[in-house]
């Protein structure tokens, strides 16, 4: 399985999260999802299964029929094809709707002026239908890399088809850690995500990872 991308994209007041994963040579396909304020905004999904028909298949085949999918996401993106998305799906991601500290944060760490809060994985998320899920994320300041303390987490599972259900909720510890088990259901209509987010006066960030069927 060849390394995704994830790309933030921001377009007028919105900020869009592009994911472009390889899905394997088990199932050959890339999908590439679109992210609005935690919600699945859109999908896309390819076959290169005309590669498998002529092994072995080069990484950088796949590579390559990634990263082209992946920019014309983020070119449809730019190209305005979903500034007409209802606006209840962009309520946590509207400029004008975060408070003026957030977005202020938010431009100095693009300008790498302030330590701003990141949120670690220490191993990737694989969350699965009808399975047990541990959560192990770390808050730390992405300059200078010390641990966040009592941030706010919150883990939820995002649908194409639904709206987001609250999974679990806590803070870090003093290192900087969290830890919490969640039990996702059997199955759920759309395509789904489980979101991770953590939030405190050093920023806001999240991470995510696509629910898999057994």
């Amino acid at each position: 399985m060849i390394t995704g991308y994830n790309t933030d994209i921001r377009h007028g007041n919105r900020v869009y999260h592009v994911q472009t994963e390889d899905k394997g040579l088990t199932n050959p396909k890339i999908e590439t999802l679109i992210y609005v304020g935690g919600e699945i905004l859109d999908s896309y999904r390819s076959s290169y299964e005309d590669l498998t028909a002529a092994p072995p298949i080069s990484d950088g085949a796949i590579q390559g029929r990634m990263d082209e999918q992946h920019r014309a996401v983020i070119r449809d993106i730019k190209n305005g094809k979903y500034d007409q998305t209802p606006p209840d799906m962009l309520e946590q991601q509207a400029f004008n709707d975060r408070p003026l500290d957030q977005a202020i944060l938010e431009f100095l760490q693009l300008e790498g002026d302030v330590d701003t809060l990141e949120l670690v994985l220490d191993q990737p998320m694989k969350p699965t239908f009808g399975e047990p899920f541990r959560v192990q994320v770390r808050a730390r300041l992405c300059q200078s890399q010390s641990p966040v303390a009592d941030a706010e987490v919150s883990v939820k599972l995002v649908s194409s088809l639904k709206k987001a259900n609250n999974l679990l909720t806590g803070r870090t510890a003093s290192d900087g850690r969290f830890t919490g088990e969640i039990q996702l259901p059997p199955s759920q209509p759309g395509q789904c995500a489980v979101v991770v987010s953590c939030s405190c006066d050093q920023g806001f960030d999240e991470v995510k990872a696509v629910v898999v069927a057994v």
